[in-house]
């Protein structure tokens, strides 16, 4: 009789498979870029797996730990400038949406709860810093 592999549902479920989450997701979208460069280069574009509507626009994932043993999958649309946030529980496998934002204005506003040196302050500073370096020389 032969053996029966367990579902993939069930090997992600594992804990000891959970570290490796981050590493898979790591992996697949690197094939799915890889994938879209070789397209382009080819002149078309494939239809990739996480991809939007005609398949132009892949989602961005990251994917980090916490302290907790969860893990924090932060996914972004750019097609649409949508985020989502995700926690992922280290001992179950259980994915838990924990916000969605569209941040199209965000990425509008220049500084928002900046600390000093502020952006503002910043660029003043390289333009009166620019001003008085003679012709050849950099400051450091």
């Amino acid at each position: 009789m032969p053996s029966q592999r367990p579902p993939l549902a069930t090997l992600l479920g594992k804990p000891s498979l959970l570290p490796l989450l981050p590493l898979l997701l790591g992996v697949a979208v690197t094939l799915a870029g890889g994938g879209i460069l070789a397209a382009q280069q080819r002149g078309t574009r494939p239809a990739v797996a996480g991809a939007v509507g005609d398949g132009t626009a892949p989602l961005w994932i990251s994917a980090n730990s916490l302290d907790d043993g969860r893990q924090l999958l932060v996914v972004i649309d750019p097609q649409t400038k949508n985020a989502a946030v995700y926690h992922v529980e280290g001992a179950t496998g259980s994915l838990t949406l924990r916000s969605t934002r569209n941040i199209a204005w965000d990425l509008l506003v220049p500084e928002y709860n900046a600390q000093e040196p502020r952006p503002a302050t910043l660029k003043k500073m390289l333009e009166v810093g620019a001003e008085g370096v003679p012709a050849g020389q950099t400051r450091p």
